[in-house]
């Protein structure tokens, strides 16, 4: 099974609605997302440079109602199969994971945003007041390919190594891990990460003022 079927899967157990005539369907929608997510460009850009989907705001009206929980539930479910088929290929070999938090500029009027816990204060684009923190989980694989396996989005005032914990939780339940890396963006949070609650025996790396500092295993 490919990424474009991951991908479509998620896509319909997201969404759930039956085809109707000159509807959008799932996979006009994957496509718009795969363009987006393969050329980080915004989902609107897509829709113009593939002709799949008029405009953003379709795909958006289609996702109206459902939680950040449920599109992540959804995700895990397509992940874990995904794994499955990883660890009967790879047969059983223990890989490297790594976490990497991401952030992006919010430029619009904070004070109409629908949901203020996820716009953290501070400036990281010229223009902007607020930002968006992303977490991720990848594979890390040679050369500059990984392939993200979970993410989260942070909400403000939240403990970075409870999200460790929930990604960890899960992934490390269906796949031999042998080393989990952190880079230098959870310097800040070095404090958290000397002793992190983790819920197996897993060693783990965190890159610290440009050098790679051997950390404690995580033991339950």
């Amino acid at each position: 099974m490919g990424k474009t079927q991951l991908v479509n899967q998620f896509t319909k157990s997201l969404i759930r609605e039956k085809q109707r005539k000159n509807k959008v369907g799932t996979q006009q929608i994957t496509s718009t997302l795969i363009t987006a997510a393969t050329t980080l460009a915004f989902v609107n850009e897509s829709c113009k440079s593939t002709g799949q989907v008029s405009k953003s705001q379709v795909i958006y009206r289609r996702l109206e109602g459902k939680t950040i929980e449920e599109a992540q539930a959804y995700y895990r479910a397509v992940t874990i199969r995904f794994l499955k088929m990883l660890k009967l290929y790879s047969r059983n070999r223990r890989l490297l994971l790594s976490f990497d938090p991401t952030e992006e500029a919010f430029y619009g009027d904070v004070s109409k945003a629908k949901d203020k816990l996820y716009l953290h204060s501070g400036t990281i684009a010229k223009g902007s007041e607020y930002y968006y923190e992303y977490l991720t989980m990848a594979i890390t694989c040679i050369g500059q390919m990984n392939y993200i396996l979970d993410g989260m989005i942070i909400p403000t005032g939240c403990y970075i190594e409870d999200i460790v914990y929930e990604i960890t939780r899960v992934i490390i339940d269906h796949l031999p891990v042998e080393l989990v890396l952190f880079d230098r963006g959870f310097d800040p949070w070095g404090g958290h990460l000397q002793t992190p609650t983790t819920p197996c025996d897993v060693s783990h790396l965190l890159e610290k003022n440009k050098e790679i500092g051997i950390k404690n295993r995580w033991t339950n």
